[in-house]
């Protein structure tokens, strides 16, 4: 078991001779001299990031494991996030000893959290993992890739482009900007949908698997907090030894135009090589500062509020609904409705500022509270509506029979900035709204998140918080 000294740390390699890759004979030590090879242009990627260890114990033909707190047998100097700052006290490879001890751990594949260690709630990109459904394959990816590239330029957004190692290909928007993961994984869902409409017999966004014969699914799901990417330069467990390898524009244009997706797919050897010739192509991922677009129009600003619309719709000498009602001092309180109209669904309304501010939210959000429920924003209500149940008439706007689901009070905690609190109001107009409930049946944190608005008609998602 030979020992080595690397930048004055000392480490003992385990089984060099032991076979990784069956197919080619690959074996440990050549894992080992691939990461050294390409340290200096890896390092970075990798540094200050969450990392979770993909490990081949007895290579890629057999059994493998994830490993996300750091092996307790570690040596000293292989730094961690800490338990204190998350559940999981991940390894941080920030220098070329931790990296090669990494590799003695037969961890071939190396995948990095989209976050730093400083601020483990702002990730500084977008991943989007274009995995095309057999009879697509890479070529298939790169037409698709191209697409949203000039998607982004419109955007005036600059995105790149790496090979998964595999049949598939990653783009990475880099942001280094402040984000939080509720708006990176909005937008790329609604980059993934939007290309799905304009190309539906190329393209898919949705998660089944049944759907993705033929088509290139977009994955859009990396795109949260817990999950991590398959760091660029790193080897993949496939038969044959590869790397997750960046490819410029030109190089993806001329593969297309040659039909060959091929040329991109790097193995050990020639990655290096590329590596030496042009250098790191995922530089500039590491510093370029770019900021979201919007995708929803917010509305005009305004203080006032308004029952216009609510008395426009409905005649008050037939329907029993209030028509009108000044808050009492009670604190902020909501209440949950629950509406059997045309189709049965739940009406949430928080107090603020004299009115009910009100969302219709299509399914019991006690049912799956971790996931994510539409929740389409109508028009405000009087506040004496927090008491009314009762049957709304035939020919009435809502017709069908309303009751209380749910009453109390709830905690604005809603924030413009870490520094600034907002008013529910102008935390609707932001597009964001965070709330405590305090009821009988909704209880914690959740959250409101705008993701669409045209015709008048504004999309949320409520979203329950889990507790960290």
């Amino acid at each position: 078991m030979p020992t080595v000294t690397i930048e004055d740390k000392k480490l003992s390699l385990t089984n060099l001779d032991k076979v990784m890759y069956p197919e080619t004979g690959f074996t440990k030590a050549q894992v080992i001299d691939y990461y050294r090879k390409v340290a200096n242009y890896m390092l970075p990627h990798l540094k200050d990031r969450p990392i979770t260890l993909k490990r081949y114990p007895n290579g890629v033909q057999d059994e493998h494991f994830y490993e996300k707190n750091c092996p307790s047998h570690r040596p000293a100097w292989v730094t961690t996030l800490g338990k204190s700052v998350m559940e999981t006290n991940y390894c941080l490879i920030n220098d070329l000893p931790s990296l090669i001890w990494l590799a003695n751990l037969a961890s071939i594949e190396i995948h990095a959290n989209l976050a730093k260690k400083d601020n483990l709630d702002m990730p500084t990109l977008v991943v989007f993992d274009l995995d095309p459904g057999e009879p697509a394959n890479l070529l298939d990816c790169l037409e698709i890739s191209l697409i949203m590239r000039d998607m982004f330029e419109d955007l005036s957004l600059k995105c790149f482009a790496k090979t998964s190692g595999g049949k598939g290909l990653h783009l990475y928007l880099p942001l280094n900007t402040p984000v939080t993961y509720d708006q990176t994984e909005i937008f790329a869902q609604k980059v993934a949908q939007a290309v799905e409409k304009f190309y539906p017999d190329k393209v898919l966004s949705k998660m089944k698997k049944e759907l993705r014969k033929g088509k290139v699914f977009i994955d859009w799901s990396q795109n949260v907090r817990h999950k991590t990417t398959v760091c660029i330069y790193s080897l993949r467990a496939k038969k044959i030894p590869t790397v997750s390898m960046p490819a410029s524009w030109q190089q993806i244009e001329s593969a297309l135009k040659d039909k060959n997706a091929e040329q991109l797919i790097c193995g050990p050897d020639d990655a290096v090589k590329r590596l030496h010739h042009e250098g790191d192509l995922f530089e500039e991922v590491l510093t370029l500062e770019q900021t979201l677009p919007t995708l929803s129009h917010k509305k005009k600003s305004t203080n006032k509020t308004s029952l216009k619309t609510y008395k426009e719709k409905r005649d008050f000498k037939i329907t029993p609904e209030p028509s009108s009602g000044k808050p009492k001092k009670e604190g902020q309180i909501f209440v949950i409705h629950k509406h059997d109209a045309t189709r049965l669904h739940y009406d949430l309304r928080l107090e603020a500022e004299g009115v009910l501010k009100s969302w219709a939210v299509p399914k019991n959000p006690l049912e799956n509270p971790y996931d994510r429920h539409l929740a389409i924003q109508t028009e405000d209500h009087p506040y004496e509506y927090k008491d009314f149940e009762g049957e709304i008439p035939e020919g009435q706007y809502g017709a069908g029979t309303v009751e209380i689901w749910d009453k109390g009070t709830y905690q604005n905690v809603s924030h413009k900035t870490k520094s600034r609190a907002v008013s529910i109001p102008e935390a609707i107009e932001n597009g964001k709204v965070e709330i405590i409930f305090n009821g009988q049946k909704m209880k914690g944190t959740y959250a409101l998140v705008r993701f669409k608005q045209e015709n008048n008609k504004s999309e949320w998602l409520l979203i329950k918080k889990k507790i960290k």
